[in-house]
């Protein structure tokens, strides 16, 4: 006879009840585990599934997806002479933003209302009926080299040399759609999946020459006074030699209006070539910064994410000390509601080996239950969440022996209350 299973079947609502609630604790625990390693994800994805072997960016940069880094578009074909070099992609990205209609979800509407009960002077009436600022990385890249769309779930690759995206499914944009970037309409001809900057804001590819006209063109207005300003100055600097004037006027036209330059070369090595040789040829002879995959990675993990990492994980070990206090008192609570029974059984002359492990099989039983609710309902709930959250079956096993040592440890608490009763309390002397 299972002492445990008897008790837990004649109170199985407060014992069921009781483990819900630890199974939704641990849901949330293992949501931020979640999150912890999506961020993780998002900052090394878009780095390792270029296929690069090395990041070469401007001197004095911490690359492309930390900081603005700018290089002459024809360094690459240098860097791609070099000895150990398979390829060098030129690769031009920055942020963009497009206007759209706000679509409100019913989570977005419940948010707005928990916000306007909640903190009403904080929120802009209409708020749901504003436009919406939509912001996304956009990738330029020389189809046929790496550094475009890893993978294409929807549609198909670019093909023709202008005015073709492809776009992460997460900005929303389908198949077939134009869409206005800078001073042309594009049309999305696939769609890719997971590909996100550092701080989860979708990309979109398109080809280099595209990516240039959309990312560094000057508005025409603009760019119609800055001709004017460096007209004056090359014709005002070349009053003595007119014949000169018009040539230089053009050509001072043409450096304010180039947009060809690149933000990164992307390189992979040949095999069994040295990174550390490449690298510091690269560095040497082109006076510029070069990084490894891995480190470019871990410049975005410890510096935009850094504090963010940090926090979540404090907060996901609180939550565990949490869950043990609470499975502690529950299980101390289940205990105090038989002390009775408990006496009784001692009064019968039951060992008290066996009162011991019935209260300690009860605190494990609803911590491995609570933790296999709380894993079930977290991996229903992953495509929901708004940013990428990948919890693992190997999280659910370390949560397991993590709830394990808790439960254990929670349950002596009301094990040394059951070493306290007397048997003779129910003859009432």
């Amino acid at each position: 006879m299972n002492l445990a299973f008897k008790d837990i079947r004649y109170n199985r609502l407060k014992f069921f009840g009781s483990t819900l609630g630890v199974g939704l604790l641990l849901m949330v625990m293992l949501t931020i585990g979640g999150i912890i390693r999506g961020i993780i994800l998002d900052s090394a994805t878009i780095i390792e599934e270029t296929g690069a072997n090395l990041w070469v960016v401007e001197k004095g940069t911490l690359g492309p997806f930390v900081e603005i880094s700018r290089i002459p578009q024809d360094y690459y074909h240098a860097i791609q002479a070099l000895e150990g070099v398979a390829e060098a992609s030129p690769l031009v990205m920055a942020w963009e933003h497009i206007t759209r209609p706000m679509i409100p979800t019913p989570l977005m509407k419940f948010m707005y209302m928990n916000t306007v009960l909640g903190t009403k002077t904080m929120v802009e009436p209409g708020w749901l009926d504003m436009p919406m600022d939509q912001r996304f990385v956009v990738i330029g890249y020389k189809p046929g080299h790496i550094g475009g769309p890893p993978i294409i779930i929807s549609g198909r690759g670019i093909e023709a040399s202008r005015y073709e995206i492809v776009a992460d499914v997460k900005t929303g944009l389908h198949v077939g759609e134009r869409l206005r970037l800078g001073n042309f309409d594009y049309t999305v001809v696939g769609l890719t999946r997971n590909m996100v900057g550092f701080n989860a804001d979708p990309v979109i590819y398109a080809s280099l020459n595209d990516a240039q006209d959309i990312l560094f063109q000057r508005d025409p207005d603009l760019l119609r006074n800055e001709r004017v300003r460096v007209e004056s100055r090359v014709l005002g600097a070349a009053t003595g030699a007119p014949r000169l004037a018009a040539p230089l006027s053009e050509r001072a036209r043409s450096l304010a209006e180039n947009v060809r330059f690149l933000n990164a070369v992307a390189v992979k090595l040949q095999p069994g070539a040295s990174p550390g040789e490449v690298a510091d040829a690269i560095t040497r002879w082109k006076h510029l910064e070069v990084y490894s995959a891995a480190r470019q990675v871990n410049l975005q993990l410890m510096g935009s994410n850094r504090l963010i990492l940090l926090q979540l994980s404090v907060f996901r070990l609180i939550l565990l000390v949490i869950s043990g206090v609470i499975i502690g008192f529950i299980i101390y609570t289940l205990t105090l509601d038989k002390i009775k029974e408990i006496a009784v059984l001692k009064l019968l002359g039951m060992q008290n080996w066996r009162i011991y492990r019935m209260i300690l099989e009860q605190a494990l039983l609803m911590g491995v239950l609570g933790t296999l609710i709380g894993a079930l309902l977290e991996f229903a709930m992953e495509p929901y969440f708004p940013r990428r959250v990948e919890a693992t079956w190997g999280d659910v096993v370390q949560m397991l022996a993590a709830i394990i040592i808790v439960a254990t440890l929670a349950s002596l608490l009301a094990i040394r209350r059951a070493m306290k009763v007397d048997a003779r309390m129910v003859l009432g002397t």
